[in-house]
């Protein structure tokens, strides 16, 4: 059984304050008002394209990070505090889609820019002696990593068994959006019903629901198993996962062309991610933790997080 050490309460609320800190640093770029207002001029077909590489890194970041380690005692004293930072790594795949220009231009579709790409294309079109103009939403986020953080809570250990918590609720500040976070998961010891294996094994569930403003709500659910081996302060861990994510947009239509002004799109994506595998390292000095990760599925994932608790 894992030696436990009691944790400095003193220590949890600036923690807590600290992860809600980098949460708001790293998620703005994601829901501020440049970007409703980008896709709020796209109609339901171009927003699905436009926002495509988006609902997947944020469903891949998710469920991202939710374990170091397989080892689970019977019973014991676990109770961690983790701030997990992840990014999905965006390609020259995720920086373009194909649009269809919204009526009166030519309907042929065309190259444009995703989120993730720069400058969207611009179509013409005469009508009389008039000449107009389209064109396609810019990207936002010119960078080769979608980065997330987020706050997790690990508590146990009873009959093997472990709870995994992430909930974090962030006001409305200014130009961003109210955002609630809330993930709960079971992680539950394999091992203890093979005592003669050499390494640790467990199976996770794990559930999250993240709402920004009211524009997205984007939802994760995976179920995985886990490895892991322990030398000294090292822990190497690894595992297998199926998972899945989707996004609900709802937004007004505010574009110029195509449709009515005002009139009201929703939307369901699902993320391309479905399989994944994880290898990753660990550093364990008393009550402090250093993690990292690599994830790879239909998308590539890395993470690091650093860790507080016994």
């Amino acid at each position: 059984m894992k030696e436990k050490m009691r944790m400095n309460k003193k220590n949890i609320v600036p923690l807590i304050l600290g992860m809600t800190c980098i949460l708001i640093i790293l998620s703005s770029n994601t829901a501020d008002a440049q970007l409703e207002d980008a896709v709020k001029q796209l109609t339901s077909e171009n927003a699905k394209g436009y926002l495509q590489p988006f609902v997947t890194g944020f469903g891949a970041n998710m469920n991202t990070g939710l374990y170091h380690s397989a080892e689970i005692s019977d019973m014991g004293l676990t109770i961690r505090f983790d701030l997990i930072a992840m990014g999905t790594l965006i390609g020259d795949n995720e920086k373009s889609y194909q649009a269809v220009p919204p009526t009166p231009f030519d309907q042929a579709p065309v190259t444009t820019a995703t989120i993730f790409g720069g400058m969207g294309t611009v179509v013409s079109k005469t009508i009389g002696a008039e000449s107009i103009e389209y064109q396609f939403q810019n990207g936002q986020f010119k960078a080769t990593l979608f980065p997330l953080a987020v706050p997790q809570l690990t508590i146990g250990d009873v009959f093997g068994t472990q709870a995994v918590i992430r909930y974090i609720p962030i006001p409305e500040i200014k130009d961003f959006p109210k955002t609630t976070l809330f993930g709960i998961g079971v992680r539950h010891s394999i091992s203890r019903y093979l005592p003669m294996v050499p390494v640790d094994i467990a199976g996770s569930v794990f559930y999250q629901n993240l709402k920004i403003g009211d524009m997205f709500t984007a939802k994760s659910f995976n179920l995985g198993a886990q490895v892991s081996k322990s030398f000294a302060v090292i822990t190497l861990y690894g595992g297998l996962q199926y998972e899945s994510s989707s996004m609900d947009v709802s937004y007004d239509y505010s574009g110029k062309y195509g449709l009515p002004t005002g009139t009201p799109i929703k939307l369901t994506m699902d993320g391309d991610n479905t399989y994944r595998a994880t290898v990753g390292l660990g550093l364990n000095l008393a009550i402090l933790h250093f993690y990292a990760d690599a994830n790879f599925g239909n998308v590539t994932v890395v993470s690091g997080g650093l860790g507080f608790g016994l």
